[in-house]
Protein backbone atom coordinates (compact mmCIF):
# COMPACT_ATOMS: atom_id res chain seq x y z
CA UNK A 1 0.00 0.00 0.00
CA UNK A 2 1.40 3.34 -0.99
CA UNK A 3 1.41 6.21 1.47
CA UNK A 4 -0.78 8.26 -0.86
CA UNK A 5 -3.46 5.55 -0.89
CA UNK A 6 -3.37 5.25 2.89
CA UNK A 7 -3.73 9.00 3.31
CA UNK A 8 -6.61 9.04 0.82
CA UNK A 9 -8.43 6.22 2.64
CA UNK A 10 -7.99 7.84 6.04
CA UNK A 11 -9.00 11.24 4.67
CA UNK A 12 -12.16 9.83 3.10
CA UNK A 13 -13.04 8.05 6.34
CA UNK A 14 -12.54 11.19 8.43
CA UNK A 15 -14.61 13.34 6.06
CA UNK A 16 -17.41 10.76 6.03
CA UNK A 17 -17.45 10.63 9.83
CA UNK A 18 -17.45 14.43 10.12
CA UNK A 19 -20.38 14.75 7.69
CA UNK A 20 -22.41 12.17 9.60
CA UNK A 21 -21.65 13.73 12.98
CA UNK A 22 -22.48 17.23 11.77
CA UNK A 23 -25.90 16.07 10.62
CA UNK A 24 -26.60 14.62 14.06
CA UNK A 25 -24.91 17.13 16.39
CA UNK A 26 -25.47 20.59 14.88
CA UNK A 27 -29.30 20.57 15.16
CA UNK A 28 -29.05 19.48 18.81
CA UNK A 29 -26.52 22.23 19.43
CA UNK A 30 -28.80 24.86 17.88
CA UNK A 31 -31.80 23.67 19.90
CA UNK A 32 -29.68 23.72 23.05
CA UNK A 33 -28.64 27.33 22.40
CA UNK A 34 -32.24 28.40 21.76
CA UNK A 35 -33.46 26.71 24.95
CA UNK A 36 -30.58 28.26 26.92
CA UNK A 37 -31.52 31.73 25.64
CA UNK A 38 -35.15 31.14 26.61
CA UNK A 39 -34.08 29.91 30.05
CA UNK A 40 -31.91 32.97 30.54
CA UNK A 41 -34.70 35.32 29.50
CA UNK A 42 -37.22 33.68 31.84
CA UNK A 43 -34.73 33.03 34.71
CA UNK A 44 -35.65 29.33 34.76
CA UNK A 45 -32.50 27.32 35.41
CA UNK A 46 -33.73 23.74 35.19
CA UNK A 47 -31.15 21.37 33.66
CA UNK A 48 -33.70 18.86 32.39
CA UNK A 49 -35.32 21.47 30.14
CA UNK A 50 -32.31 21.47 27.83
CA UNK A 51 -31.85 17.70 27.80
CA UNK A 52 -35.23 16.59 26.45
CA UNK A 53 -35.43 18.89 23.38
CA UNK A 54 -31.84 18.09 22.42
CA UNK A 55 -32.46 14.37 22.75
CA UNK A 56 -35.67 14.57 20.71
CA UNK A 57 -34.10 16.59 17.90
CA UNK A 58 -31.15 14.20 17.75
CA UNK A 59 -33.51 11.22 17.50
CA UNK A 60 -35.57 12.97 14.83
CA UNK A 61 -32.44 13.75 12.84
CA UNK A 62 -31.39 10.12 13.15
CA UNK A 63 -34.79 9.05 11.82
CA UNK A 64 -34.86 11.57 8.96
CA UNK A 65 -31.18 11.29 7.97
CA UNK A 66 -30.75 7.59 8.74
CA UNK A 67 -31.10 6.55 5.12
CA UNK A 68 -28.46 9.07 4.03
CA UNK A 69 -26.12 7.98 6.85
CA UNK A 70 -26.38 4.30 5.88
CA UNK A 71 -25.93 5.22 2.21
CA UNK A 72 -22.78 7.26 2.98
CA UNK A 73 -21.26 4.45 5.01
CA UNK A 74 -22.17 1.88 2.36
CA UNK A 75 -20.55 4.01 -0.37
CA UNK A 76 -17.36 4.37 1.66
CA UNK A 77 -17.15 0.64 2.34
CA UNK A 78 -17.84 -0.09 -1.36
CA UNK A 79 -14.91 2.16 -2.35
CA UNK A 80 -12.77 0.46 0.29
CA UNK A 81 -13.67 -3.03 -0.93
CA UNK A 82 -12.75 -2.05 -4.49
CA UNK A 83 -9.31 -0.86 -3.35
CA UNK A 84 -8.46 -3.90 -1.21
CA UNK A 85 -7.45 -6.22 -4.10
CA UNK A 86 -5.04 -3.56 -5.37
CA UNK A 87 -3.51 -3.17 -1.94
CA UNK A 88 -2.73 -6.83 -1.33
CA UNK A 89 -2.43 -8.04 -4.91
Amino acid sequence: MSPELAVQLIGDAVITIIKILLVLIVPGLLVGVVVAIIQTATSVQEQTLTFLPRMLITLLMLIFAGHWIIESLTDWFARLSQLIPGVFG
